[in-house]
């Protein structure tokens, strides 16, 4: 193949073009190593970060930092063909360090549903399986167009989704899980521009009534809610605690976790008067 059929464009627009298929690469992020493995290169990541946990196999790859900082040096020894960014959760100066020490380091979208047969298919071309990638590209997107029609014209209930309890923080309106709330009739409470992950106070949320209150394991404190029996949530059991990680990453996983959320909206819609 040449070389050309090897690239594949960033973030930042720059375009990255390996000179052969990658055979050595470091995920910097969990659902970028469950993308790796979707792709059929599982078996070339040879460093991932603390919480690359699916598939199963993703736990035997050596861990070379986390959330707190990556292990640059550590990273360098395995020598790494290509190094696998987040652009929205790696901070951008280690990125920049990794290339000054001469890594080819490709920046991921990773902000809409969209992004993720997007990147399925750059990881496909970086690592010479397009094949592969393409099918997991179509299936996403297949399964997206499903259920996201389904639910178009549902009766729209009001939702607001819990990251933690204290201080409570949530999800804006920007947001890819705010943006599968919609794809499943509801209307996020959060409607303001704070950011992706604004903090919010437990009165607003009471003030707004949401129907559903969302949120993944581990669900910290999250019966509280049940405290305020004139809330629509608790009163028509709309408090939802989805299967772990599904929705709280950018990956291949994210349809699922946008079915079940809208599979556990429509029997909260059912129990609605």
């Amino acid at each position: 193949m040449l070389a050309a059929d090897h690239c594949a464009t960033g973030v930042d627009g720059d375009r990255l073009c390996l000179s052969a298929p990658a055979q050595r690469v470091v995920s910097l992020a969990p659902h970028l190593t469950e993308m790796l493995f979707a792709v059929g290169a599982g078996e070339r990541v040879v460093g991932a970060v603390a919480y690359s946990d699916y598939p199963e196999a993703a736990r035997e790859i050596p861990e070379i930092g986390g959330y707190r900082g990556l292990d640059l040096e550590r990273i360098v020894r395995l020598k790494p063909d290509l190094v696998v960014a987040w652009a929205d959760g790696n901070p951008r100066a280690e990125l920049e360090r990794l290339e000054r020490l001469g890594l080819a380091v490709f920046a991921t979208p990773g902000r809409s549903f969209d992004d993720v047969p997007k990147t399925l298919r750059q990881l496909g071309r970086l690592t010479g399986r397009e094949s592969q990638a393409d099918a997991a590209a179509a299936d996403f997107v297949t399964r997206l167009e499903y259920w996201t029609a389904r639910y178009r014209h549902q009766p729209r209930l009001k939702g607001f989704f819990e990251i933690w309890p204290s201080p409570l923080v949530t999800v804006g309106p920007r947001h890819y899980i705010s943006e599968a709330m919609g794809r499943c009739g509801i209307d996020n409470i959060v409607t303001d521009g704070l950011g992706d992950t604004p903090t919010w106070s437990e009165e607003a949320v009471i003030r707004a009534a949401p129907d559903l209150i969302i949120t993944s394991p581990p669900a910290r404190d999250f019966d509280r809610w049940r405290r305020w029996q004139d809330l629509p949530a608790a009163r028509f059991d709309g408090l939802l605690v989805l299967p772990a990680d599904v929705l709280m990453r950018a990956g291949p996983r994210l349809v699922d976790g946008l079915q079940a959320l809208c599979e556990m909206a429509d029997r909260v819609r059912e129990r609605r008067p």
